[in-house]
């Protein structure tokens, strides 16, 4: 069993057709070995959630092939991750640690933009 601070949990975007004021179900991220046990610890220890279930998809990494002359190629893949689809028994109302608003992102890249040009003055 891993440690539970070990386990990286990407956040994936919901898409247009789910209601971000009103989160149901999260989607996530994160590397094969990861269990549903370790996944629902480790949200309901980090971020106070309450998990209701935790549904998990193995997904295979892609192949891709990479041409450099007309006789030679190589094929790349790319790895393997798992999904974990989280059920969650209080519905959230904008979470901006999953989620966050575009305004938000916006300012965040003007920041980084504003520090390196006050680092060059």
């Amino acid at each position: 069993m891993a440690h539970i601070a070990n386990i990286p949990l990407i956040p994936l975007m919901p898409t247009s057709s789910n209601n971000i004021n009103n989160v149901q179900e999260i989607a996530f991220k994160t590397v094969p070995s990861a269990t549903k046990l370790e996944i629902k610890h480790l949200l309901q220890s980090f971020y106070g959630l309450d998990v209701q279930k935790v549904r998990t998809l193995n997904m295979k990494g892609k192949t891709k092939r990479v041409s450099f002359a007309k006789d030679d190629s190589l094929l790349l893949n790319k790895p393997q991750y798992k999904k974990a689809y989280v059920t969650l028994k209080n519905p959230l109302s904008n979470y901006p640690i999953f989620y966050p608003s575009p305004a938000t992102i916006v300012y965040d890249e003007y920041m980084k933009k504003n520090k390196k040009m006050m680092a060059l003055r």
